[in-house]
């Protein structure tokens, strides 16, 4: 047994000893609060106590305090996440989920997907473009969920919801300002009138250079309407237009330290999509859903290249323009059998369409100044599933499913997926899962004239994980540890025979596992206080090489402590460390980037119920650190704000 395992072993027995004497103090006769309802990954929403897969829910509650301006501030310390930013406000951020590539996992807004399979990132989302003010519940779930969502979601899936059901009229205007210009707008009002309800929501936000040459700008516009005749039917139209431009030194370049080049790589993007969802509940137990979505992205990139010498471009200028359109529709079936034992069945069907226009200087290389970077692709594919949850001897949850998806020149693929919780002792609770996923090729992968394959396959995964969860009655103290494995086959790269030969074409090539474990512990032993620890253990390998995965620490952690001061002043405090991982830019040929630890914080102080003021720190121990070799991070930055909450409730 390495010492690794034996230190893992160790706090698990920490977290149960602690939480057996909880235990013993609970009180019996209690009642515990309403079980939320888990609706990412499944197709039919389940309470937290029948949860099979390991999940995590943040609620609007569970980072308001932070203040935060960007997702990667809200899901910084989640176990299993790791996220880097590529210096600044306006470089490419991205989620490695359990160690998996950033675009195997899916990530949705109420259920919508944000992947872009036209990208030149393989259909990764940067996080740093998602507009966040509207958002009030996050949702992750991890291990492969093909059994459901069929394509992207290898590693797991993020939604991000917005608030469905408003209760009341609210508005809520926030104006913030901060350390290199930083500006935030906001103005969001909801009302209710019976049963039709309404939430609009307009933010800007705006950086300039954090780091040399960095900036960022974004306007968003949401959209939350709906019908609700809450229990029998209900039906809503969500969505939302954004429009960003952001300024960085290229990907690989070696960033504002070591690039070659001094001219920054410029991103203008446009993103709309909209969802439509309808329900009905039977008198019978039946619910019928109907769910479908439209995404239309168009994206202009003006890259000047990357040189490996002064005088060798190794990835040479590019301009282009690219538009990817997504259609989705999805009909489930659900018949609550009796309450312990559901059963669903539906289909899913997506057309997208993808185009690029654009040009790549190859004179460095002998080719033409203005080679043609065109094409365009569309298909189409879908999926049908089924999926069982029985609890039996209401101490058993099982959850099991499966899917069969059909794509045109790629042979059927089957995604099934198993997992179950049990009920050990009254609030300890043994879980654990195991399912396969697929995704399929990008359209930029297949349709590159200069390195696409349209021969490309599908890329797979098969994951595992098995962990103990123990919280009290009403959740004053929560532990968990979970150890999971993936492994991931048909991996898309460069063919390296290709290259001794000074060709470039994408394949299907490598193999490769991650595993690692997950602890996380939750303490409020006050109602003005309350503590959390995350720590992740996490090993990549590449299979037929035995090297690491890059941009993937070993370790990563975090403590967050949140303190009401006094009846009006709160102090919300974070401290993230990790260690040092496998990294590569071009012009240094640097192989790894040393690891850190930082701590931010936030001030709140509210005098009256419809007034907050807020000083946010990032970075506030200004701490020297980067998460790509030569892209410094920002050093100590903050930002003041004051909102002003108003709502109709007595």
């Amino acid at each position: 047994m390495s010492s690794d395992t034996r230190y893992f072993i160790a706090i698990l027995f920490f977290s149960l000893a602690s939480g057996t004497e909880s235990l013993i103090h609970a009180d019996d006769g209690a009642v515990p609060t309403l079980d939320p309802i888990l609706v990412t990954g499944s197709a039919h929403p389940t309470r937290l106590q029948r949860a099979t897969q390991s999940h995590t829910i943040l609620d609007a509650k569970a980072y308001a305090s932070l203040q935060p301006n960007r997702l990667n501030s809200i899901l910084h310390n989640i176990p299993g996440i790791h996220l880097d930013e590529m210096g600044g406000r306006g470089g490419i951020s991205s989620i490695y989920l359990r160690g998996a590539d950033p675009n195997f996992t899916l990530i949705m807004l109420d259920g919508i997907p944000l992947n872009d399979p036209t990208d030149q990132r393989g259909g990764s989302v940067d996080i740093s473009t998602i507009p966040i003010d509207h958002i009030t519940r996050v949702e992750i779930v991890r291990g492969p969920l093909s059994a459901f969502y069929g394509s992207e979601a290898m590693a797991g899936a993020i939604n991000l919801i917005t608030d469905s059901r408003a209760k009341d009229s609210k508005g809520h205007v926030r104006v913030e300002g901060g350390r290199f210009d930083s500006r935030h707008g906001l103005i969001q009002g909801q009302h209710k009138l019976g049963p039709l309800f309404a939430q609009l929501s307009f933010s800007h936000n705006n950086n300039e250079a954090q780091v040399e040459k960095d900036a960022f700008s974004q306007d968003a516009l949401s959209w939350n309407l709906g019908v609700d005749s809450e229990p029998d039917w209900n039906i809503r139209l969500t969505g939302q237009y954004v429009h960003s431009a952001v300024k960085s030194f290229p990907e690989g370049s070696g960033g504002p330290t070591f690039s070659l080049i001094r001219e920054v790589e410029k991103r203008g993007t446009q993103t709309f999509l909209t969802g439509l969802t309808a329900s009905l509940e039977t008198p019978a137990d039946w619910q019928h859903q109907f769910f479908l979505s439209l995404s239309k992205r168009s994206q202009d990139v003006d890259n000047p290249g990357v040189r490996s010498s002064p005088s060798l471009f190794r990835i040479p200028p590019t301009e282009f323009t690219t538009d990817y359109d997504r259609y989705q529709g999805r009909l489930t079936e659900t018949w609550f059998i009796t309450p312990y034992w559901t059963f669903s069945f539906g289909g899913q069907i997506t057309h997208e369409r993808g185009n690029r226009d654009g040009t790549q200087d190859l004179s460095s290389f002998g080719g033409r100044p203005d080679e043609p970077l065109d094409f365009s692709l569309d298909r189409t594919f879908g999926g049908s599933f089924i999926e069982l949850t029985a609890t039996v001897w209401k101490k058993l949850t099982l959850n099991t499913g499966a899917r069969l998806d059909l794509s045109k020149h790629t042979q059927p693929k089957v995604s099934p997926r198993a997992s179950a919780r049990y009920q050990l002792l009254p609030l300890l609770h043994l879980r654990g899962a195991y399912g396969k996923g697929f995704k399929l090729p990008g359209l930029a992968s297949l349709g590159d004239p200069l390195i696409g394959n349209p021969n490309l396959t599908q890329e797979t995964s098969t994951g595992w994980d098995l962990g103990v969860e123990f919280h009290t009655v009403h959740s004053e103290f929560e532990s968990s540890i979970i150890y999971f494995h993936n492994r991931f086959r048909g991996l898309i790269d460069l063919d390296p025979d290709l290259l001794t030969q000074n060709r470039f074409q994408l394949t299907n090539l490598n193999q490769a596992t991650t595993e690692g474990w997950e602890f996380s512990l939750k303490l409020s032993p006050l109602a003005t206080v309350s503590f959390q620890a995350n720590l992740t253990y996490l090993k990549t390998r590449i299979t037929e090489t035995g090297e690491a995965l890059r941009n993937r620490p070993k370790w990563r952690g975090g403590l967050g402590l949140t303190v009401q001061v006094f009846p009006s002043i709160s102090l919300s405090s974070r401290v993230t460390f990790l260690s040092s991982r496998l990294d590569f830019q071009i012009p240094t040929q640097t192989t790894r980037v040393g690891g850190y630890t930082k701590a931010d914080a936030t001030i709140n102080y509210r005098p009256l119920p419809e007034w907050r003021w807020y000083a946010a720190f990032e970075n506030l121990s200004n701490t020297s650190y980067e998460d790509f070799r030569g892209f410094p991070a920002p050093p100590l930055t903050f930002r003041l704000g004051i909102e002003y909450l108003y709502s109709s409730r007595p």
